[in-house]
């Protein structure tokens, strides 16, 4: 599996990054399509988004729900020092509905 890398930056800021995302349904055994966002405050390090998008491409070919999905994203992203407040949304078009699933902010990662 691919891994998220940090990298430390001179600055306190709050990020979003968009990307598509796709996976295998673990129900229907189809492809799902969405996009996902993820935002998180910056302490003194902040994603590397090459790695980061990477990371995401992994995802394509997992059996996983959506809401596996972004509670995963989010755990990753949220397990990295200096990274905080991470929420994680996801949006997909299946079974002829638009679904979103959404994460809570969680704490700063423990030193």
């Amino acid at each position: 599996m691919s891994e998220v890398k940090t990298v430390p930056i001179e600055a306190n800021v709050r990020l979003s990054a968009k990307a598509n995302i796709q996976h295998l349904c673990p129900f229907v055994q189809e492809i799902d399509n969405g996009t996902l966002t993820a935002t998180w405050d910056a302490d003194g390090w902040t994603l590397e988004l090459h790695s980061l998008r990477a990371y995401l491409g992994t995802f394509a070919d997992r059996e996983i729900s959506h809401e596996e999905l972004t509670a995963e994203v989010q755990a990753e992203i949220s397990s990295h020092h200096g990274i905080n407040n991470v929420t994680v949304t996801s949006n997909w078009r299946t079974a002829g509905m638009e679904v979103a699933c959404s994460t809570s902010p969680t704490p700063a990662a423990p030193l």
